[in-house]
């Protein structure tokens, strides 16, 4: 048995509404430690981890573990009529999803399960050279340049640098943060790194997040980048894109 009360909808919103633009159906393992998803979108190029913890739930009721198979789009549309102050209910039965708001009025929806793929996704194992810790905002704003001349970015970190860069056939972005710029919160990188990924996808991951939350990058030069964005005691989520490489 699988129940739930949540009220700040937002947490589970926002972050869904990223995910489902990259992934259709999700397979969510439910457990007393929260609700888990790992899943790898249709072309293979991007993965998504993210963890609902427990404490983001008002309550929060798991008797045994179990799984559900559902259509993301199809939550998030139903989770985007809650009202601000409605209270989120989720109850698992046998063949749906049930999820009741209650607020100034009560409402009650259900989406049906669907029939769970075989096989798990699996977490790669990843060794990075970079890390770069910086607000939302400065990424999105780099992201949204680079998008006026090409359809990639290339990051480029150094140890006393983060650069976000793009080049078109006759134009170029750069937007370049250092150690004393306020907005770079931290930098480590053991090289210079440098890589060139999706614009496209780069948009999707950064739908949900705010422009002061906080996002921690994790690359090497022509290396996967894993871009973590978390909330203390709500949700975990976590995006791994594979890079662009150019080919003569």
């Amino acid at each position: 048995m699988f129940k739930a009360t949540i009220q700040d909808i937002s947490v589970v919103k926002d972050s869904l509404d990223a995910i489902s633009s990259l992934i259709t159906e999700g397979t969510f393992k439910i457990t007393s430690n929260g609700l888990s998803l790992v899943a790898m979108d249709p072309a293979s190029v991007a993965m998504v981890i993210f963890n609902i913890l427990p404490s983001a739930f008002l309550e929060y009721e798991c008797s045994e573990e179990s799984e559900m198979t559902i259509n993301l789009p199809n939550f998030v549309s139903v989770l985007k009529r809650a009202r601000a102050n409605d209270k989120l209910k989720l109850e698992l039965t046998e063949s749906k999803l049930k999820i009741n708001m209650e607020g100034d009025f009560k409402r009650s929806f259900a989406i049906p399960l669907i029939d769970t793929p075989h096989g798990s996704q699996k977490v790669p194992e990843l060794s990075f050279k970079s890390k770069v810790e910086l607000f939302a905002n400065v990424l999105k704003d780099g992201i949204k340049d680079a998008s006026m001349v090409s359809d990639c970015v290339v990051f480029e970190a150094s140890p006393e640098s983060f650069i976000i860069k793009s080049f078109g056939d006759l134009s170029e972005t750069k937007l370049e943060l250092t150690k004393d710029s306020p907005s770079l919160l931290s930098i480590e990188s053991q090289e210079t790194s440098k890589a060139k990924y999706s614009i496209d996808y780069l948009e999707k991951m950064l739908k949900g997040v705010k422009p002061t939350d906080k996002l921690l990058l994790n690359f090497s030069t022509d290396y996967p980048i894993k871009i973590d964005c978390n909330k203390i005691d709500k949700y975990q989520l976590s995006f791994i894109l594979a890079p662009r490489v150019d080919t003569e």
